[in-house]
């Protein structure tokens, strides 16, 4: 009987052998944890994962080293629970939790815990493992989603910041966001949208940064503008080298990221962030920042090329494609735009209709062809007559119309008889002018402008008629 007891001992020895092997190899941390709450195993693992070598850690009480303060009582409340009543709702359930390391970073673990077979007190132990790539993974992915959900609604970037920096934050944990850029030739960084996760978080910062312009290399944004590359710091509140530090420590933020973006080599602008808590971000979080940062670049280059397709688009629907002048649909356009002004400000506003005299003889005697490019000359030797503020545009066939605003109609008369006396090739054209009498309609206008036309024609041609107030 002897020999087979040793032999029972020697086996279960090798098993308790090949067990601590495993343990000791295994790829997860493996922590137990007696009823009193202290450590009574560690692996090699759980010292990587928190700092702690097993000499350190047995006998500790497991929740001052690794579980973060604010869920330590909770801890203690339910391992009381499972103490005096045997129940365990989390045993053997596949948890994500937080944890702490030695230095006191924060990070994500997954575990399983279980109780270990034994005849005395309770005995607890889980294998755990890091999870925090897999949750940067699965933040980067939502804000991959987000920014690309918003840039494809959007008409152009200023108009898809906003849902942009929303997305980013949430995704990424941050409790306020800003977008910097800058008006073409400027030399300082403008705030051009900030996101905020709370309507009542840091309102005061966010009006400190609306109102704020930087100098390449100052502030966070000011600083990527200048090196080109992402910039960060732990607390800006305790920083006054940084613009804004004050306001920061006076509304709670804290930690803050700033990244660049370029779109085709140019600088285009930053997106910045900021956290509640303190701390700079850490490698991971940086690399997700830069990485979308590039992706927004992209998206920016694409928007710019859709929206420069859309503007060339609408500049076609609204130019007449003989004469490069507006067309009448634009001039309309601008027609109400200017009555509006016109009525709001009581400034005066005349409009004139002019209509080439023979026309038709001329495209019979020389050819459409030289018909066209006369129209193309007219149009071009009328335009250098005018101010840039008036609109002349090709109404249709050989009828031009002209706004002149601002303008009173002894004024407005004067500038319609240069432009008639500038018509090339000998052509002459009749003109109907009318002053707006302000209140009526842009019909109406245009309506008595035309009658003075046609008395112009009935007249003799080569001449302009001013049209009567209130007659059409």
């Amino acid at each position: 009987m002897a020999g087979k007891d040793d032999e029972t001992q020697t086996s279960l020895e090798g098993v308790i052998d090949d067990v601590r092997s495993v343990i000791d190899h295994a790829h997860e941390a493996f922590i137990a944890m007696d009823a009193g709450g202290f450590v009574i195993d560690w692996n090699p693992q759980a010292q990587r994962t928190f700092g702690w070598s097993r000499e350190e850690a047995v006998g500790q009480v497991l929740a001052d080293l690794i579980i973060p303060p604010r869920y330590r009582d909770a801890h203690w409340v339910g391992l009381r629970h499972y103490l005096d009543t045997g129940e365990g709702p989390l045993l053997g359930k596949r948890l994500e939790l937080s944890a702490i390391d030695r230095s006191g970073r924060e990070f994500p673990i997954e575990l399983t815990i279980t109780r270990q077979p034994s005849s005395s007190a309770p005995r607890f132990s889980a294998f755990l493992h890091d999870i925090s790539e897999r949750r940067l993974s699965e933040r980067l992915l939502r804000a991959q989603h987000a920014i690309t959900s918003v840039f494809a609604g959007a008409q152009s970037t200023r108009e898809a910041m906003s849902g942009v920096l929303a997305g980013l934050g949430e995704a990424m944990g941050w409790q306020l966001g800003a977008w910097w850029s800058y008006e073409d030739g400027a030399q300082v960084l403008g705030c051009w949208e900030v996101w905020r996760s709370d309507p009542a978080l840091a309102p005061e910062f966010e009006q400190v940064s609306l109102g704020l312009e930087l100098a390449p290399g100052v502030g966070l944004p000011g600083r990527v503008w200048a090196s080109g590359k992402p910039a960060w710091t732990a607390d800006i509140a305790a920083d006054p080298s940084l613009p804004r530090s004050q306001a920061a420590a006076r509304t709670g933020l804290h930690a803050s990221l700033c990244a660049p973006i370029f779109c085709n080599h140019k600088f285009r602008g930053a997106i910045e962030f900021f956290s509640v808590q303190t701390g700079a971000p850490d490698r991971a979080t940086r690399e997700i920042i830069a990485t979308i940062a590039t992706q927004m670049g992209r998206f920016i280059g694409l928007l710019d090329e859709r929206s420069g397709l859309i503007a060339k688009l609408e500049r076609l629907a609204l130019t007449d494609e003989l004469t490069d002048l507006p067309n009448r649909r634009a001039w309309q356009q601008g027609l109400e735009r200017e009555l509006a002004l016109a009525r709001r400000h009581g400034r005066p506003l005349c409009i004139a209709m002019l209509d080439l005299d023979h026309f038709k003889r001329y495209n019979d005697t020389n050819g459409h062809q030289a018909g066209d490019g006369l129209l193309r000359e007219i149009a071009q030797t009328w335009r250098a007559q005018l101010r840039s503020s008036d609109i002349l545009a090709r109404y249709g066939g050989e009828e031009f119309s002209l706004l002149l605003s601002s303008w009173p109609i002894e004024m407005a008369e004067t500038a319609l008889e240069r432009v008639r006396a500038a018509t090339p090739q000998g052509q002459t054209c009749s003109a109907g002018l009318a002053a707006f009498d302000g209140s009526e309609s842009g019909e109406e206008l245009v309506s008595r402008a035309d009658a003075a036309l046609y008395e112009a024609k009935a007249g003799g041609r080569d001449r302009s008629v001013v049209a009567k107030p209130g007659v059409p």
